[in-house]
């Protein structure tokens, strides 16, 4: 979970950054990032009833994904 964690933290970054300056550079590497940690999400060992720590991941990475999808809305605006 530590490294999932540290995946969504950078995602949570990339994100950020493209919301403050939506470049191609930007808005890339926090595409990269989110796919990160949807592999991450899927490699991890999976339980009947997901943790604490598992669902607040897919609840943030749902959260950054919504919010991609909001700059590149504006970006193509």
């Amino acid at each position: 979970m530590d490294k999932l964690k540290k995946l969504l933290e950078e995602a949570d970054k990339a994100v950020y950054a493209s919301q403050l300056e939506s470049n191609s550079d930007n808005i890339g590497y926090s595409h990269q990032a989110i796919e990160k940690v949807e592999k991450a999400l899927k490699d991890a060992p999976h339980n009947t009833s997901p943790t604490s720590d598992e669902q607040h991941a897919k609840d943030m990475l749902r959260r950054l994904k919504e919010t991609q999808a909001a700059v590149n809305e504006i970006q193509n605006d």
